[in-house]
């Protein structure tokens, strides 16, 4: 009889107050002070300064390539040579060079030079995109185009493309070829900085890559990255 006594005399609440206390146990707890807020102390990302577009710099840079002749080049890789070839793709084949220096003295610069398919109309196109790109951008880590050349021959409109050697390949190579070197993780931590940083540097002169790969990632003598291959990139709208 107690318990029921007990379990009687207990009072409901009425319907108003259990609604209310309903939605205050559903609702997400208020912060009483906003100091409370958790703070994770994230590092603010990196901003780099503010770039010329692309057209502001045809107008600073389209004289600093050099026009190479045919004849020059075919003598810098003796004949474009089997030996002396260092990489294939679709549109062409590339090869080391050596380009004589102004100065008698001075050893030959040595160079990377890309002989496009002659009769290919996409070669052309990617011909076309390197220079307009790669003629202007200037940064640490995307390759430098030193010049090019566009002469008529006996197969066609000959195409040419002179670039900084880059000594240690791609970064394809190091990654997937057997016996290679394995690259040390804080090397490879630094691959990925120097080419994020590229690609950030041609975000700010509204550059679209559109190719970013490791085989397109190439490496100097001292493995600093530099972006390469700009047949398929566009300027931004």
């Amino acid at each position: 009889m107690n318990c029921l006594f007990l379990f009687k005399s207990k009072k409901s609440e009425p319907r108003n107050q259990q609604k209310d206390r309903r939605k205050t146990q559903n609702s997400a707890p208020e912060l009483r002070n906003k100091s409370e807020t958790p703070s994770f102390n994230l590092q603010r990302p990196r901003s780099f300064p503010s770039q010329p577009s692309i057209r502001d710099l045809y107008a600073e840079r389209e004289q600093s390539l050099r026009v190479f002749t045919y004849e020059e080049l075919n003598e810098a890789t003796c004949g474009f040579s089997r030996r002396l070839k260092i990489g294939q793709g679709g549109f062409g084949n590339v090869y080391k060079g050596k380009i004589p220096t102004t100065g008698d003295s001075d050893p030959p610069l040595v160079v990377a030079i890309k002989k496009l398919n002659p009769q290919g109309l996409q070669g052309h196109k990617q011909w076309l995109a390197e220079v307009q790109f790669l003629g202007v951008v200037n940064h640490q880590n995307v390759v430098k185009l030193l010049g090019y050349c566009s002469e008529d021959g006996e197969n066609g409109m000959e195409r040419l493309l002179v670039y900084e050697y880059m000594s240690n390949r791609s970064l394809e190579e190091h990654l997937f070829t057997r016996g290679a070197r394995t690259l040390p993780w804080k090397q490879r931590l630094e691959i990925m900085l120097g080419a994020a940083e590229g690609l950030a540097y041609l975000h700010e002169v509204k550059v679209i890559y559109r190719d970013f790969k490791s085989s397109n990632v190439l490496l100097n003598d001292e493995f600093c990255p530099k972006l390469s291959d700009f047949g398929l990139a566009r300027k931004k709208k």
